[in-house]
């Protein structure tokens, strides 16, 4: 993940976020924002989010740290947490420790395969030998006792196109999967530490991995994308962090761009939804039921308020700023009646 300076204005939203172009709507859950801890365990730079499955009241998910660190997220009746660490099998764990940083910024279920990606930033002088998208295979019986066996790199083609845009720290933050495609959503281009107007997408087919398109997101106005989500084919929803957006593209069976909007996102800390601080949202995803998740990977420069915002608030929440806790935040997807 990579930080830059820019302007900011923050706003606090606590009414229905309209799109502005397709008639769909997200409404922010009064229950949210919340800190991704518990009394036992907690998250640090979460930098992932991918929904699982729903199964008895309870939502699982799993949670990727850009510490090398990967959690089972569970929520039942809507708030209530429980996170356990994903553990390593040797050969991932050395694996891991040869990393110059176990930069792990998105975990992906592709849903349609029932199976589970990694994408790694790089870091280091040979950045290029260790960014890509990483499918993880799972050992255990039960997701609770989970294990990962193995990480296999994926090999996109061209190679010369999937790295040309790759820098130290830059990467692909953004992936997501539907029935056919793979979306590869690079960070953003850095020119003297600030982040350019737009950067890329990259559709690559998942039959062969090879890469057959190339979007710019100059004319949509995204400048950076730090995490994608696919909730159906032709649908890719996504986060541009600089700019603190919510993004909905909508391809034709062409891959051209059909609807775009934006959303505004929330800012507010939680329990106190009078108040704001400066988010850096990492990832999205969407469950069974159309809400949609984001979560927050604290920029420890600028993640606590100002003295006289802390000044307002309880202890606890003061020592969860302190300590860089991580936020989720929640939104109800609204179509359209009879739209879906």
């Amino acid at each position: 993940m990579t930080r830059v300076l820019f302007i900011i204005i923050i706003i606090s939203f606590n009414s229905l976020l309209i799109a502005q172009v397709e008639n769909i709507s997200l409404l922010p859950d009064s229950n949210y924002p919340l800190w991704l801890k518990t009394k036992q365990a907690r998250t640090d730079q979460t930098s992932g989010i991918a929904f699982i499955k729903s199964e008895c009241n309870v939502k699982y998910f799993f949670l990727a740290d850009d510490i090398g660190a990967i959690h089972l997220l569970k929520i039942k009746d809507d708030t209530l947490f429980t996170i356990s660490n994903i553990s390593f099998s040797d050969s991932v764990q050395q694996f891991i420790d040869k990393l110059p940083k176990a930069d792990f910024e998105e975990i992906i279920h592709d849903k349609n395969e029932d199976e589970y990606y990694l994408s790694i930033e790089g870091n280091g002088k040979d950045f290029k030998k260790y960014v890509g998208i990483y499918k993880i295979d799972f050992e255990g019986s039960q997701i609770e006792n989970y294990k990962i066996a193995s990480l296999q790199k994926i090999i996109f083609t061209p190679q010369e196109k999937f790295l040309q845009f790759t820098d130290f720290n830059i990467g692909y933050e953004g992936v997501a999967i539907d029935k056919n495609y793979f979306y590869l959503g690079l960070e953003g281009f850095i020119k003297n530490r600030l982040f350019a107007d737009s950067t890329l997408i990259f559709i690559a087919r998942k039959s062969d991995k090879e890469i057959i398109k190339e979007i710019s997101t100059k004319n949509i106005g995204v400048h950076t994308i730090s995490g994608l989500f696919s909730d159906e084919n032709y649908s890719l929803w996504g986060i541009d962090r600089n700019n603190r957006k919510i993004f909905h593209i909508n391809f034709d069976e062409k891959l051209n761009t059909k609807t775009f909007s934006k959303y505004d996102c929330l800012t507010v800390i939680p329990s106190y939804p009078e108040l704001n601080y400066l988010s850096s949202f990492e990832s999205i995803t969407i469950d069974d039921e159309n809400n949609l998740y984001l979560v927050d990977d604290p920029w420890k420069e600028m993640f606590l308020p100002e003295q006289e915002i802390l000044d307002k608030l309880d202890i606890e929440t003061n020592d969860n700023f302190k300590e860089y806790i991580p936020t989720i935040f929640k939104y109800k997807i609204i179509h359209p009646e009879g739209d879906k």
